[in-house]
């Protein structure tokens, strides 16, 4: 029960910062575009949520496995002109990407697991890239699934009672699939 407690309390915790970045534009880094990504949406974000299931192989060794859930929203009001496969459009816009990754992951784990731990990893998965863009009283969405990967490095601190705080840079990159709303298939790509 405890637990349960517990896990309402970071969602709403969770939700309510989601809400305060949202009316505030936070420009404090959290996730940030890169490559093509950058063309649509170029500014960096604080706006979803991640979880993040990890379980050790074996009690001797540093190993886990786990599973790597998110909701990753990038989004940017623009009046730059974006081109499309008809033409070109300009005008006073909003752009989003909303980033939803299921991945596999396996982690390495090096250190005193008592006090400061560091560890490399990665995962493997599916991205749900919904691109939108809306402009006036037009709205184009486009929605898509990637084989994705990425990459991590960070730090665990253990706390009391079972405990513990990550830090962690993470590379996200979902390969080219579908298409996006300029009409070729498009790889995504963000720090997170």
């Amino acid at each position: 029960m405890k637990h349960m407690i517990v896990i309402i309390l970071v969602l709403l915790v969770a939700v309510s910062a989601l809400v305060r970045a949202r009316s505030r534009r936070s420009t404090t880094t959290s996730r940030s575009p890169t490559r093509a990504t950058k063309d649509f949406v170029g500014e960096t974000s604080w706006l979803g949520f991640g979880f993040d299931g990890r379980w050790f192989v074996n009690a001797d060794r540093p190993v886990t496995v786990g599973i790597a859930l998110g909701w990753h929203v990038l989004d940017e009001e623009t009046s730059e002109t974006i081109v499309f496969d008809a033409g070109a459009l300009s005008g006073h816009q909003h752009r989003y990407l909303n980033s939803f990754p299921i991945m596999l992951t396996g982690h390495y784990y090096f250190g005193d697991k008592d006090r400061l731990w560091v560890f490399v990893g990665g995962g493997a998965g599916t991205y749900c890239i919904i691109q939108r863009f809306e402009v006036g009283v037009f709205a184009f969405e486009e929605t898509n699934w990637h084989f994705g990967i990425y990459p991590e490095f960070g730090v665990q601190v253990p706390l009391q009672h079972d405990a513990d705080l990550f830090v962690s840079a993470r590379y996200n990159y979902a390969f080219e699939a579908g298409e996006s709303l300029n009409g070729q298939a498009q790889d995504y790509s963000y720090w997170g």
